[in-house]
């Protein structure tokens, strides 16, 4: 039975459980993307863990949202993240110039 794009990642990332629905599942995690309205939350979770950098394979950070306002606070969370992806080991992107998805597939 030929596999959908999901399944086939969930099948190459798979570390326990089995591939029926409704069954629990563990999976690696090789590459993370966030962007700034979460970006800031997932980087103070990796200070409160203790971690010294990122455990997957390729992580990105990019900027893209409210980079316009009449207060500091937007940019106080830009510098944090800048700060934070270089100490994770995070790309950090300003501007969106990223491909946000890209997998390859073999059919």
């Amino acid at each position: 039975m030929k596999q959908n794009v999901a399944q086939k990642l969930i099948e190459q990332h798979l570390v326990s459980g089995t591939m029926e629905p409704g069954n629990e599942i563990g999976l690696s995690i090789d590459q993370t993307l966030t962007q700034d309205a979460t970006g800031t939350m997932v980087m103070l979770e990796l200070e409160a863990m203790g971690l010294d950098q990122a455990k997957t394979e390729v992580s990105a950070q990019y900027v893209d949202h409210n980079l316009i306002q009449e207060d500091f606070r937007n940019a106080d969370d830009h510098l944090f993240l800048r700060s934070a992806a270089r100490r994770f080991g995070i790309h950090y992107s300003r501007l969106v110039m990223v491909s946000v998805t890209r997998y390859i597939c073999n059919d």
